[in-house]
């Protein structure tokens, strides 16, 4: 089945181009939209570093750099692995940066986790930023060798549209980061036009875009069928799930929130690694450098083809003189029992089964079906496992025979050409912190009367108040919101001096677990400032009053904002001789890095 089979119905030619950076791996897709031409998703396969026969057409290059001394960059992708460039980065006293994405993840996304440290005084925003760079002039130079309309595109300097996936559980600040990355990476100009050319997508859901367009069968896609993706990566593990509306065209609806979970295949090195360094105390190869060496075997070859804990499993480090009985090594070869390489595995198995627990819970097992993406997928030991996790549960795996690797760049852009999800979970209460007049008959505000404080209207107000403006419902599952659908909430300024004008209002978030709370100070732990909308209202959009300390001026705006899409956007209205009118309105989160 492919979700896109219309011709393109714009009127000039437009480049769209999808990043998919993961923690170990990424890649990039493009499309040409061309007037009048069915739109073609490709994938770039070549990047620089990646000659010769093994390397040839592939998809990926690893998520790592090196600086200089000053703090420059010096190679990246594939470009950062040949054994020359790892002996100059050792001469020259380059730092070596890796799993940079995972320092951008929320701070409830394993919460105390000890990362890889970044060794340069830059940012991880900015080291994206350096790593966008190079991915975007890779594939410019991927289209103008391969795609002579793509060259003519590129040469005419049209702005390009850019799709970035992000894991399932990263949400308005991580996103607002990724787009400053963009910026740094001059990938687009800090503008509202600007900004418009950058769109977000969760893994999960370009990783089910990917899967309807190459193909799941039509009993998978049958109305009232749930569909689990558990996009299986390098550092996360991103779990979604949609329950199908219709088959011709494809429409879904997400069923229960997401989630993200850091269990993907890095973490089982870190386990390996700790396995070795406790397994080999004592013995002469403990260094960094034989640790290294064993890593790096066991991350390209032992993990990736482990498949039986009854059998013995090998990593190769070193060479004949390298020997040691005591410790199960022999030429230079590490013997491990495959029940120790099984349990690595462990606690990654245990999340991703736990995980499709709480997304199926109250699904019908004969009308769910679990797709496995993902690099980590490709683990033969993981895949039998979760084969059997599913056969015990009665739900349907499907594991495509495509290239996986490229799942999430592609169905990014799938994503952006068709998207067919309809609906999204809310992921909080949404509401505002509101002031209402001080009412002498209620006995809230009365308890509240301390704080009341007097506007420039003369009215007295009561601080604190909350209005629910999307409830989440159940806290385990969340309300279903349609993409077009708008709320709103009304916003009082009141300024005595004209140049001080301008609106900043807060869209709060309520994690507590009263279904429709009034007052913030109630529960102050559970109410936090998810987001500030920000806009600059026509001047004469605002009235002009007398009040008790003087003039004036005032507006009650509508705050307008949609949370059912991929990303919050926002407006505001109000009336102005009797004619509703809106404009343009930025939402802006504070608590970036």
């Amino acid at each position: 089945m492919v979700l896109h089979t219309d011709p393109y119905k714009g009127t000039t030619r437009k480049l769209v181009l999808a990043i998919d950076i993961g923690t170990t791996f990424n890649g990039v897709a493009y499309c040409v939209l061309d007037p009048g031409e069915v739109p073609k998703v490709i994938s770039v396969t070549r990047f620089p570093g990646q000659e010769g026969e093994s390397h040839a057409r592939d998809v990926k290059i690893p998520s790592a750099l090196y600086y200089d001394r000053d703090e420059k960059v010096r190679a990246v992708g594939a470009e950062a692995s040949p054994e020359a460039i790892k002996q100059q980065a050792l001469e020259e006293e380059w730092t070596y940066v890796k799993w940079f994405k995972l320092h951008l993840r929320p701070s409830s996304i394993l919460p105390g986790a000890t990362l890889p440290p970044i060794d340069v005084k830059k940012s991880a925003i900015e080291i994206c930023a350096d790593f966008l760079t190079y991915l975007v002039k890779c594939a410019k130079d991927f289209i103008s060798e391969t795609h002579p309309i793509g060259k003519q595109v590129l040469s005419s300097g049209a702005p390009i549209d850019f799709v970035m996936s992000h894991p399932d559980g990263w949400l308005g600040p991580e996103q607002s980061n990724l787009r400053r990355a963009a910026i740094l990476a001059e990938m687009i100009p800090d503008t509202v036009e600007g900004h418009a050319q950058l769109h977000f997508v969760t893994e999960g859901e370009a990783s089910m875009h990917f899967c309807i367009a190459n193909g799941l069968s039509d009993d998978v896609i049958k109305p009232d069928n749930v569909i689990a993706i558990a996009d299986l990566g390098g550092g996360t593990i991103d779990l979604s799930t949609y329950r199908v509306l219709q088959s011709a065209p494809f429409s879904a609806q997400e069923s229960i929130g997401p989630v993200s979970l850091i269990q993907g295949s890095v973490i089982v090195n870190r386990r390996a690694e700790e396995y070795l360094r406790n397994k080999l105390k004592g013995s002469r190869f403990t260094t960094d450098d034989d640790i290294s060496a064993m890593m790096e075997y066991f991350d390209g070859t032992t993990k990736p083809t482990f498949r039986d804990p009854a059998a013995k499993a090998y990593i190769r480090f070193g060479g004949p003189r390298d020997t040691d009985a005591n410790y199960g090594i022999k030429r230079g070869v590490l013997t491990l029992p495959g029940t120790d390489i099984g349990s690595f595995f462990q606690d990654s198995l245990d999340a991703i089964k736990s995980g499709l627990d709480a997304q199926l819970a109250g699904t019908s097992p004969n009308l769910a079906t679990v797709l496995l993406v993902g690099g980590f997928a490709t683990s033969p030991y993981l895949h039998t496992k979760l084969q059997e996790y599913a056969t015990s549960k009665g739900v349907w795996m499907f594991y495509p025979d495509w290239q996986t690797s490229k799942a999430v760049a592609e169905g990014a852009l799938w994503f952006h050409l068709d998207n067919c999800v309809c609906a999204r979970v809310a992921r909080h209460t949404y509401g505002s912190g509101v002031n209402p007049w001080y009412d002498e008959s209620d006995p809230e505000h009365v308890r509240r009367k301390e704080k009341a404080y007097t506007e420039l209207n003369g009215n007295v107000a009561v601080p604190g108040g909350f209005a629910t403006i999307v409830s989440k419902a159940r806290p385990d599952v969340g309300t279903s919101v349609h993409e077009t659908k708008e709320f709103s909430f009304v916003y009082g300024s009141y300024y005595a001096k004209p140049e001080n004008m301008s609106l900043s209002a807060a869209v709060m978030a309520y994690r507590g677990s009263v279904a429709t709370p009034k007052w913030m100070d109630e529960e102050p732990d559970s109410f936090y400032t998810l987001c500030w909308v920000k806009a600059e209202p026509p001047q004469g959009s605002w009235q002009k009053y007398d009040g008790p300390t003087g003039p004036y001026l005032t507006q009650n705006y509508d705050v307008i904002i949609q949370v059912g899409l991929t990303e919050m956007k926002a407006q505001i209205g109000w009336w102005e001789n009797s004619v509703h009118k809106r404009a343009a309105a930025t939402v802006v989160y504070d608590n970036a890095p």
